[in-house]
């Protein structure tokens, strides 16, 4: 069998490639999304197949059948990414669908996920099915991945299936697995106790709207007196909140999602 080339092709979209035959050929590629993949303790490369830009470890990996539903084998980083994806999916049994609950592009009907992955893919919105992919059967780039069940919300690791990396798949070992069985229980408890914290955030920052506005009508109400704005003004002083002591580059007061997170309806 001869060796496959790499791909050179310039332009386009890089999810165009996924049903080529990935190369064995790799390069120094963007770090892996788990922990163990980079080139040494300190790099901050890992080696990827240069057609597909797949972890070259995680394909290993995924060759061999291991599926894995544990946060703790990401990077620190990518662990509350991970929990934030998880809480928009219906996890359910492992022989159901998972659907997705997250967005859904109102052009394309396509449900998206935003994630801007540097080095992997210039788009910021992905199919949740290929983000699922990389959150259990590993960091498999812009390879392609279909379903055994045909539903194109459903996001269940168990239906997913990596297309041309040769991935051994037996449902039925997965299914009756202990291991994956307590995975999937801590999983599911770990993205209860994410919801929770989010929703005391999002309370919080709720509170701290509806004090910024009042402050605001305060302040600009012509109605008010001296002593009411010399009052408000010093309070927010002393507490360190006053607009002369805010940070240019602190999104806050914008009240807008940050790390590139906002739903681009266009892609």
């Amino acid at each position: 069998m001869s060796e496959a080339q790499p791909s050179r092709k310039v332009g386009g979209h890089a999810y165009g490639r996924r049903h080529q035959t990935m190369s064995n050929t790799a390069e120094e590629g963007e770090l892996c999304i788990y922990t163990g993949h980079s080139l040494g303790r300190f790099s901050s490369h890992s080696m990827r197949y240069d057609s597909h830009q797949a972890c070259v470890r995680c394909v290993a990996a995924a060759r061999e059948g291991r599926l894995s539903f544990d946060i703790d084998r990401l990077l620190k980083r990518e662990r509350k990414r991970a929990l934030k994806f998880w809480s928009q999916v219906d996890i359910g049994d492992p022989d159901e669908c998972w659907m997705w609950n997250g967005t859904i592009n109102s052009r394309t009907k396509q449900p998206q996920f935003s994630w801007r992955r540097h080095g992997i893919s210039s788009s910021t919105q992905h199919h949740p099915q290929r983000v699922a992919m990389w959150f259990s059967w590993g960091d498999l780039g812009f390879t392609g991945v279909k379903t055994t069940c045909g539903e194109k919300y459903c996001c269940n690791p168990f239906h997913l299936i990596p297309q041309r990396v040769g991935v051994f798949v037996d449902q039925d070992s997965y299914i009756e697995s202990f291991e994956l069985a307590c995975q999937l229980h801590t999983l599911k408890q770990q993205v209860a106790e994410y919801m929770i914290e989010e929703a005391l955030k999002e309370q919080a920052r709720m509170d701290e709207s509806e004090e910024i506005d009042a402050r605001a009508d305060l302040l600009l109400n012509p109605n008010t007196g001296f002593a009411e704005r010399f009052d408000a003004v010093m309070t927010d002083m002393l507490a360190g909140r006053h607009i002369s002591q805010t940070d240019p580059l602190d999104p806050g007061l914008l009240r807008k999602p940050s790390d590139n997170e906002e739903t681009n309806e266009e892609f």
